[in-house]
């Protein structure tokens, strides 16, 4: 049941409904953070700052929702620390799913008779995305304003979700960096801080975990294995549902181990799972550019990865998948004899370096009693006692021995995972995915 018990407070501004009972869940989740009140933070400036640069526009923020007020965690170009929530733009945002634009402020409803569009600063443009806390509640907003009309592109709306998106990652993983900045003015405190740390990193481990799908199992099936080498690894899959005939799956792989590469993982993989992204999913060739230049190396500490993205089409038969720097996938197809197991094309460069890259689609025929599997390096780049490393073509000629055995091949490939796991011959992440359809 809902209730309407806040209005704006500017003349014919259209009403706030408020649901009572999902208000006071976002609240509660609002101030588990514990960001109200707190001191300005570079991890928070740093992106406000660069929004204002980029968009060129006067101001940009972070903003959160108490029950009564809108308090800036993060300005560029404003001077108070907080307004009245009635008198907010941000009220309107945080009940939708996808980004509030107002081009012309004075055309608009909401800002037609606004005391800051008719008065000081002069509002006449606003643009704001509603962030979600830990519980997923939407907590606060991040948004642009300037004091002149101005047209705001798709391509300007996929910009505002990339910077909103880093906003959200800072504000989801706020404990594990608090935590980090706290090592210790004495050795007791550093040990006792430390064995906090180990927890927090175990936690976040879990939370990289409940990112991951759960096995699919229908006409369609998606079987994986992830296994990090420390708490926080930098590997990453998932599939999606794109429409009733195509189904997306997807690995990728960020250099380096720890929070660093955790958090990028989560963020590429937040792109791909987050519905307000505008990206044709049904393309891998857009999706691998996309994550190209959303993610390059100079603005994420130097690191890059690689990135296999395929769909799956019912009524083809079919798999179309682009693949930047990721092991080839292996195809196992079934004749009347025996099976054959292939290796796919190889991919092109890691995502992250170069500004553009060319990832060309490729379509394999996909029969019934097919199987595709992919998987990150980790699994083949394997520990010998003379500090070498092994190979894809060692890994390779295992599964085929194993197939041509009788031996099932996702059997064999956890079967070698096993046996490298207890020879402790991995020092990296690893992660399989399988793919397969039902007769």
């Amino acid at each position: 049941m809902s209730a309407t018990f806040e209005y704006p407070a500017w003349p014919d501004a259209p009403p706030v409904t408020v649901d009572p009972v999902r208000e006071s869940k976002r609240l509660e989740d609002l101030r588990s953070l514990k960001l109200l009140d707190t001191q300005p933070e570079y991890r928070f400036d740093r992106i406000t700052q660069l929004a204002s640069e980029f968009f060129q526009v006067p101001i940009a923020y972070v903003a959160f929702l108490d029950s009564d007020r809108q308090w800036f965690k993060s300005r560029v170009g404003l001077c108070h620390t907080e307004t009245s929530r009635d008198l907010s733009f941000c009220q309107y945002t945080i009940h939708r799913d996808e980004p509030f634009i107002i081009p012309d402020t004075h055309l608009h409803p909401v800002g037609r008779n606004h005391p800051l569009v008719v008065g000081e600063p002069y509002v006449r443009f606003y643009a704001g995305v509603p962030l979600a806390g830990p519980g997923g509640h939407k907590i606060g907003t991040f948004c642009l304003v300037d004091t002149v009309p101005r047209k705001f592109s798709d391509e300007d709306v996929t910009s505002l979700l990339a910077f909103a998106a880093l906003v959200e990652r800072e504000i989801n993983l706020g404990e594990i960096i608090e935590i980090q900045t706290e090592l210790l003015d004495t050795r007791q405190q550093l040990i006792e801080a430390q064995q906090k740390l180990d927890r927090e990193f175990s936690d976040a481990g879990k939370y990289v975990r409940r990112m991951l799908p759960p096995p699919l199992s229908g006409e369609e099936v998606v079987d994986w294995q992830f296994h990090p080498s420390a708490h926080l690894g930098g590997d990453g899959l998932g599939y999606r549902r794109i429409n009733d005939d195509q189904l997306a799956f997807y690995v990728l792989d960020v250099t380096g181990h720890g929070l660093g590469s955790a958090l990028l993982a989560v963020t590429a993989l937040e792109l791909l799972r987050n519905p307000l992204a505008q990206i044709d999913l049904s393309r891998p060739a857009e999706v691998i550019d996309r994550l190209n230049r959303t993610f390059q190396m100079k603005d994420h500490a130097g690191k890059f990865f690689s990135a296999w993205y395929g769909v799956y089409s019912r009524s083809a038969r079919t798999i179309t998948y682009a693949n930047a720097g990721h092991p080839p996938a292996l195809l196992l197809t079934r004749s009347k004899t025996a099976p054959h197991l292939s290796k796919t094309a190889p991919g092109t460069s890691v995502l992250g370096i170069l500004p553009e890259i060319q990832a060309p689609e490729t379509t394999l025929a996909f029969s019934p009693s097919s199987e595709l599997y992919l998987f990150t390096d980790g699994l083949y780049e394997l520990l010998d006692p003379q500090g070498g490393r092994g190979s894809y073509d060692e890994f390779l000629a295992y599964l085929e021995k194993q197939i041509h055995a009788g031996k099932p091949a996702w059997d064999a490939i956890l079967n070698w995972l096993d046996l490298a796991r207890d020879r402790r011959m991995i020092d990296d992440d690893v992660t399989l995915l399988r793919f397969a359809t039902k007769a």
